[in-house]
């Protein structure tokens, strides 16, 4: 589902160099690829709003951290590299995230947002990093502050989950335009204002181990190699045996070996985590 904004567009584009190695994500989904090159593998995503640190720069690419750590290329009309002032203006100003489950449009700005995406609040307009101002699409957003001072639901996070029913499986991906397994877990914490690792063995280290029989609403799965013990796979618990994952498209199935929604993987751990 698309929603259509209107407003007018006011495109100042700063693409001069960062002067303290930063650089933010200008568009609603920026793919990072594990080597400059288009046809690269995609091996993750930053969102609009996404601060990144600039570790290479070089004509038409550079390389960047995202704030967990995680490595890549990202091709540069893709970013802003903002001055240190500009920067501190970003970082001090009143922000929302897009939340609504469903993209957005603005046919002035020629742009789409995607939930995830973080702009600037500036009355009941919004600012996108690069300058282009589009109308406040109200009940879409959240205030960054307040979602970020919220108490962690770990039952909202497979209510997020079953939101992207359906939602193709896609190699980095991070939004509802396609996504990974470790991707839809990433994104259901980011909903909260949490924040998680990227990859599932690396989101497998974070939180405290739970049994089987203690499993609750919210609780991770990590399927795996059943002989070398290595992490593959993750899924948001839901209740009655079921979870929520994104293998082939986002779809509940069953740990039931009884039920036909039963899928033969190998469950290597169970964590409960609020993020960090």
């Amino acid at each position: 589902m698309a929603v259509l904004l209107g407003g007018a567009a006011t495109f100042a584009y700063g693409q001069k160099t960062a002067d303290d190695g930063k650089a933010i994500a200008r568009l609603s989904v920026v793919s990072m690829r594990a080597r400059p090159s288009h046809g690269a593998e995609q091996v993750s995503q930053a969102l609009m709003g996404t601060e990144v640190d600039v570790l290479e720069r070089r004509t038409e690419w550079s390389r960047v951290r995202t704030p967990d750590g995680y490595e890549g290329w990202i091709i540069n009309h893709s970013l802003v590299f903002p001055s240190n002032r500009r920067m501190e203006q970003w970082r001090r100003a009143a922000k929302v995230m897009i939340t609504a489950p469903y993209e957005l449009h603005d046919a002035d700005c020629r742009t789409d947002l995607v939930a995830g995406d973080v702009l600037e609040l500036d009355g009941d307009s919004l600012r996108l990093p690069d300058g282009r101002m589009i109308l406040h699409p109200r009940g879409a957003t959240t205030p960054l502050d307040s979602l970020r001072a919220r108490p962690f639901d770990p039952e909202a996070l497979p209510h997020f989950a079953a939101r992207y029913m359906g939602v193709p499986y896609l190699w980095g991906g991070l939004s509802s335009k396609g996504m990974d397994c470790s991707g839809l877990v990433r994104m259901a914490y980011a909903a909260q204002g949490r924040l998680l690792p990227r990859d599932a063995w690396q989101q497998a280290q974070t939180g405290r181990e739970v049994s089987a029989d203690s499993l609750q609403a919210g609780d991770l799965i990590f399927f795996g190699n059943r002989k070398t013990g290595r992490i593959t796979h993750v899924a948001i618990y839901d209740r009655d045996g079921y979870y929520i994952h994104a293998s082939q498209l986002v779809r509940r199935n069953s740990l039931d070996p009884k039920s036909p929604d039963y899928l033969p993987l190998h469950v290597i751990d169970r964590r409960r985590t609020t993020g960090f």
